[in-house]
């Protein structure tokens, strides 16, 4: 029996709500033009995509992404008519691997992505984000300096790294505690050894009626 989560909970309240999905997209816009338009170092990796546009259908929201490649900035649309050149069907998990290209042949053999379409457009994509720098420190340093950037970037990864860590203890905790519920429950044979054995409970309660009715009826007579 599947168990609800926060995540699909929170997943759920994210489909339903216009607004909120309409957050999501621009937050998810704005970080993607941040880390791949910003870097000049990039820009060949990017004219590959230009005019591509691929529509993205996450397992826990949904609800699709679209983006729309152009050769300065990428659009996240919520909603969109024309047919996309390709097509993923994804986790949010399987999506974050994708920042790794040589992850990309094992997703799909694993069927943790699904793809339709033109192939090229999604390991151009996953060659772009393999580029692109994704240390905060990165991108703090021009503001707050070296030191406080990097100090800000081992803050983040820690409370990621936590909240990585507590979320698979509770996923390991629900497995055990399933696990030790389903050892509980009895087996077949065991069913079946049960209702023999009631069913002959069953028998001799009524042949010893029968005998009692025997001996009333000899009584009266």
């Amino acid at each position: 029996m599947e168990t609800p989560s926060l995540s699909h909970s929170m997943s759920s309240a994210v489909s339903n709500n216009k607004v909120l999905f309409t957050i999501l997209t621009a937050f998810l816009e704005t970080t993607l033009n941040h880390l791949l338009y910003r870097e000049t170092v990039l820009k060949p990796a990017r004219l590959r995509l230009a005019g591509k546009i691929l529509s993205i259908e996450l397992k826990e929201i949904e609800r699709p992404f679209v983006l729309i490649f152009s050769e300065r900035q990428v659009d996240v649309l919520s909603q969109w008519s024309e047919p996309a050149d390709c097509s993923m069907k994804a986790t949010i998990p399987a999506l974050l691997k994708l920042r790794d290209r040589q992850c990309l042949s094992a997703l799909i053999n694993g069927g943790e992505i699904v793809i339709e379409g033109d192939m090229q457009v999604i390991q151009q994509w996953s060659a772009l984000l393999d580029m692109s720098e994704w240390d905060p420190a990165h991108y703090l340093s021009p503001y707050v300096g070296d030191i406080a950037a990097e100090g800000v970037s081992r803050m983040m990864k820690k409370s990621f790294e936590l909240a990585s860590n507590t979320v698979a203890r509770k996923k390991r905790y629900v497995a055990e505690s399933l696990t030790e519920e389903w050892n509980m429950v009895p087996s077949a044979l065991e069913v079946a050894y049960f209702n023999e054995e009631v069913n002959a409970v069953a028998n001799k309660i009524d042949q010893l009626e029968k005998r009692l009715a025997a001996l009333s009826i000899g009584e009266q007579t």
